[in-house]
């Protein structure tokens, strides 16, 4: 009898060893995992700052020249053969039809409401460098910086690229070649067309612009 009393307390013993370690343990992960859990507040900060990160890289990617007007303005004067003679330039100028031929987009997000409207009714002179120049002031065209001077910020002056020239391209919502941005653009398409240059296995980016 006192035998089988003995096993049975160093039974009870044991169960409560056992219970004790576990729960021990449980309470030491708890509290390491509470130390490695970084605080509600934190997470906000660091969610915050990743948008605002994107942001950035979004306005950096679509309108940073990086002061590559430099060279494409000041040295080769291509702002001279975009503008036209009749705009102050040189050269019959260059006009949208033109523009959007060899591969350059409109960002439609960039236009007033009214230029929608007369785009999509026809009521917009695509064949006029001068065309080109107010598309350029309203920063709408994907990949390129105009930069203006004189009374009314008139005059050309200079030219600069940018990333979302050649990494980028438009839906086509407005039409061709000019609509919002979207992804999927071979990074070598400004000089030929999407199906040719995924087809030799040209990288490709997913980067949008818009939105």
């Amino acid at each position: 009898m006192r035998l089988r009393k003995a096993r049975h307390h160093l039974l009870i013993a044991a169960i409560a060893a056992v219970s004790l370690s576990f729960l021990a343990a449980i309470g030491s992960t708890s509290a390491v995992e509470e130390r490695a859990r970084p605080a509600r507040g934190a997470d906000a900060d660091i969610l915050q700052h990743a948008r605002k990160a994107l942001d950035e890289g979004k306005k950096t990617f679509r309108f940073d020249t990086f002061g590559d007007e430099a060279f494409w303005g000041d040295s080769l004067k291509l702002h001279q053969a975009i503008a036209g003679a009749a705009n102050g330039g040189v050269g019959d100028g260059l006009t949208p039809h033109e523009a959007l031929a060899v591969g350059l987009k409109v960002d439609v997000d960039a236009l007033p409401g009214s230029l929608k409207s007369d785009l999509r009714h026809g009521r917009v002179n695509l064949d006029d460098p001068a065309t080109t120049l107010a598309l350029l002031r309203l920063n709408a065209v994907v990949g390129v910086t105009g930069f203006f001077e004189g009374n009314g910020a008139q005059t050309l002056r200079s030219v600069g690229i940018q990333c979302a020239l050649c990494h980028s391209t438009v839906d086509d919502s407005a039409g061709p070649g000019i609509g919002r941005g979207a992804p999927d653009q071979c990074l070598s398409s400004i000089s030929q067309p999407s199906a040719s240059c995924c087809a030799t296995g040209a990288t490709k980016t997913s980067t949008s612009f818009s939105g």
